[in-house]
């Protein structure tokens, strides 16, 4: 009996909660300021009057402000909701709400994709899908112009946003194949018939919400035509992609995708970008390098490696197209031209060796049965790459510290002291001494020397970032070494930390 009591008394109160909320806020309060207009109404004050015999003061006229002729909206006239935001549906778009034109880009998943004509077909079948009329149609230079729409927002309810007056509008779709992206741009052209022209701000509103639509629309069209991308084993070939020699991958674009980040620092490639809207992954490749007699005899210099790719020392790309059930990968350099061939099947024959290196896993048992045992992973690897003239390692500060530890070492290091509160680690180096029967023994393994580095003692201090933890070489006196010997070091360490996933 005390509950209903209770559940009545609670009643008046609700229904005086539903009226309140119902009116919050109107249509026209949404596009409106929340304060008061009285400014509108002001009036300047008559100006100083100087008395004779005195004399007015002489004013700059260099800072005096031109009349403004411009008829524009005033206080409650002035709608104040933010502008419609341009939505990337798809994957590989990219927005452009500049003040001359509204512009969503979309990237080439490959070389060989024609992104404007597919762009073209899209807009096109979202019109026809929409029965929307055409009165203008440019197929040569994709233009064309709708009639009356009135734009709505299907993810969104009619009453957050109410559909928009029957407008005309204009899409141009721009082609841009230096980059490999094509843009679609919409402008309002004009109101229908009998109906008031809107403001500059709605005018832009509608295009954009009309964009989004087009959008949205491409986005179920891309997902429809990409396969769903297989979990197996990488297997590579050697192909052809836009008429250049390419390597081929008998795997689905995400497994494919994944898979070369994780194994191409293993390979001596150290990613300097990535992109997985553009498929485009910028490495950096050190140079050709091959040992020499001189290189035996100079036992103190840190040993190369000789599977060169035939390339120059610099940066290269890697551009990734979507085959649906394959991935081609074609090789280019910084200018975005095919290399040569013969560096394509070098690189090739060295990403050969990681194809049984999942992407995911986390263990790899060994083969028990006697054929080539396979690396077995215990943890994820760290990299350690250059960024904005900053060595980072893609791990937390507290793992950086306790892998390097253990493994400055076998670089060559001497480890005095790890304190752990000051993210510190006190190193002794000393430049390594051999006779010529050492350098002529040369199942010995090679000490390694850092050439302009001196013998003494240094600290290696690591520094947590938002993303990583950034590593640098100190002397004694915690003042920097110099950058050109600090590389050899940095570059050393990169490629030992790399290894900690193997026993």
């Amino acid at each position: 009996m005390q509950n209903n009591k209770m559940k009545m008394s609670l009643f008046p109160c609700s229904i005086i909660c539903i009226c309140v909320l119902s009116a919050c806020s109107s249509e026209v309060e949404r596009r409106q300021a929340n304060r008061d207009f009285d400014y509108t109404s002001a009036v300047l004050h008559p100006q100083l009057k100087t008395p004779a015999p005195l004399q007015n003061p002489a004013f700059s006229q260099a800072y005096s402000l031109p009349v403004e002729t411009r008829q524009g909206a005033l206080a409650q006239d002035v709608d104040v909701r933010p502008p419609e935001q341009i939505m990337t549906f798809v994957s590989s778009s990219r927005a452009d709400n500049s003040r001359d034109a509204i512009i969503l880009w979309f990237s080439a998943r490959s070389l060989s994709q024609h992104i404007d004509d597919d762009l073209w077909s899209w807009l096109n079948g979202y019109l026809t899908t929409n029965k929307m009329a055409i009165t203008r149609r440019d197929d040569a230079n994709k233009v064309l112009e709708t009639g009356p729409v009135a734009v709505t927002f299907d993810a969104e309810k009619a009453d957050d946003i109410p559909p928009a007056p029957a407008q005309y509008y204009q899409f141009q779709v721009k082609s841009d194949p230096t980059t490999h992206r094509a843009g679609l741009v919409v402008k309002w052209l004009r109101a229908a018939d009998e109906q008031v022209t809107p403001t500059v701000f709605e005018q832009r509103h509608y295009a954009t919400r009309l964009l989004n639509n087009v959008s949205a629309y491409a986005d179920t069209q891309g997902r429809g035509q990409t396969a769903v991308a297989s979990n197996g084993p990488i297997q590579l070939l050697l192909g052809q992609e836009s008429g250049s020699q390419a390597i081929i991958a008998e795997n689905g674009f995400v497994n494919t995708w994944q898979w070369l980040l994780t194994v191409l620092p293993k390979a001596g490639l150290p990613i300097e970008q990535s992109s997985q809207s553009q498929g485009l992954i910028v490495f950096n490749y050190e140079g050709d390098s091959s040992t020499s007699v001189m290189q035996v005899l100079t036992f103190w210099k840190p040993v190369e490696q000789t599977d060169g790719l035939a390339l120059s020392a610099g940066k290269y790309r890697l551009q990734l197209a979507d085959r649906g059930n394959e991935t081609s990968i074609t090789l280019l350099d910084d200018s975005n031209k095919p290399v040569l061939a013969s560096a394509v099947e070098r690189l090739h024959q060295r990403l050969l060796k990681f194809t049984n290196v999942s992407a995911t896993a986390s263990v790899v048992s060994n083969n028990s049965q006697g054929a080539s045992a396979q690396p077995e992973v215990s943890e994820k690897p760290i990299h350690l790459v250059k960024l904005k003239n900053q060595w980072v390692a893609d791990a937390p500060v507290d793992k950086v510290m306790n892998h390097m530890s253990a493994d400055l070492s076998q670089i060559g290091w001497i480890v005095k002291d790890a304190d752990t509160a000051a993210q510190r680690i006190t190193v002794e180096y000393k430049v390594p001494e051999g006779s010529l029967f050492d350098a002529l023994a040369i199942w010995k393994p090679l000490a390694p020397n850092y050439e302009g580095l001196s013998s003494g003692s240094y600290v290696f201090q690591l520094h947590q970032m938002d993303k990583g933890t950034q590593i640098e070489l100190q002397t004694a006196s915690q003042q920097a070494v110099p950058t050109g010997v600090a590389e050899r070091v940095y570059q050393a360490l990169a490629k030992k930390l790399l290894m900690i996933n193997k026993k």
